[in-house]
């Protein structure tokens, strides 16, 4: 019971930090973002001081009175030192890239020094408790690379970090939330199509015919006037065999269509991760390809921009 209301407690309270946190893709640490308590450490060492400062004055000893405020003074120094190690550094996000279904979206952070002070045992993560670690040297930066597996296609939401530190004592700590303002986009896992997928009268074949060019090697024919004479065999001819031609054709029209009909007897991810490893295949040919799905409809075209937009259509449909 008590488990569930301390829940439900910090639900709300990270929501209502969630709210206020900036989501610009560079963030300058101040004071306005910029939190600081004792660690459990520092409450330890404070209730050491209150009851040093008890004794000392219970039995009127200058030297206790001395450890009490020599440790207070300490205490805060460390305030100080452990604010200024975060304090005026600069978060930059890098866009993540997008990625298939099982593989790991990649999140680079760049954390920016534009101060004379180095800064040491600086910490990124989720949590407070589960962090890496970095230095950043003076006028300098350092990067940080956080993976998320990514289990579902369509746009994921990368959860929010924390950068904090404990340094130099580990009696306060000071910290500062903050918010990717970037989505992971998750494709289809490809999966190769047991069946042609492409209509039939637009496959490899059909869909394709061939033209006299200068390409690719089709056959041999005894040499006319006008024909180029770099495409005579002349080792041919030295061996008595007539002038003989090359001819050479070029492949031109190649088309494949990609229909959801095509797959919608399947289960809906498997159908999709057959369209997908159709496309990047069609794409890799450099074949004009087009998709056609229930709301929207890919005209014939090639390149990775073009196949940038199918990925999409069928990661968000």
């Amino acid at each position: 019971m008590i488990n569930k209301i301390i829940k439900r407690i910090q639900k709300r309270f990270y929501r209502w930090i969630e709210a206020r946190l900036p989501t610009a893709p560079e963030i300058q640490l101040k004071q306005k973002n910029i939190y600081i308590l004792p660690t459990r450490y520092g409450w330890l060492m404070l209730l050491i001081i209150v009851l040093i400062l008890i004794a000392a004055t219970n039995y009127q000893n200058n030297m206790g009175y001395m450890a009490g405020f020599v440790l207070l003074a300490i205490g805060s120094l460390s305030t100080f030192y452990t604010y200024r190690n975060l304090r005026q550094l600069k978060i930059k996000m890098i866009k993540p890239k997008a990625v298939y279904v099982g593989e790991s979206a990649t999140l680079d952070i760049e954390v920016i020094n534009g101060t004379q002070q180095y800064r040491a045992s600086v910490g990124i993560g989720e949590t407070k408790v589960k962090m890496s670690l970095l230095d950043v040297p003076q006028q300098s930066s350092s990067q940080f690379t956080k993976t998320f597996l990514v289990t579902k296609r369509g746009w994921f939401n990368v959860p929010r970090m924390v950068i904090s530190s404990v340094f130099p004592f580990g009696i306060f700590q000071v910290w500062s939330w903050f918010k990717i303002p970037y989505q992971v986009l998750a494709y289809p896992k490809p999966i190769p199509a047991p069946i042609n997928l492409s209509d039939s009268n637009q496959g490899d074949e059909e869909g394709s015919h061939s033209m006299k060019g200068s390409e690719d090697f089709y056959s041999v024919k005894e040499y006319q006037p006008g024909d180029p004479l770099k495409q005579v065999m002349w080792k041919a001819y030295a061996r008595g065999r007539g002038m003989l031609s090359k001819e050479f054709e070029d492949k031109v029209g190649q088309q494949k269509i990609f229909s959801w009909q095509s797959v919608a007897h399947y289960e809906k991810e498997l159908a999709l991760s057959y369209l997908c490893h159709e496309l990047i295949e069609a794409n890799k040919k450099g074949i004009d390809f087009g998709l056609e799905m229930p709301e929207k409809k890919f005209d014939l075209a090639n390149g990775d921009k073009h196949l940038y937009d199918c990925l999409t259509a069928l990661a968000i449909f």
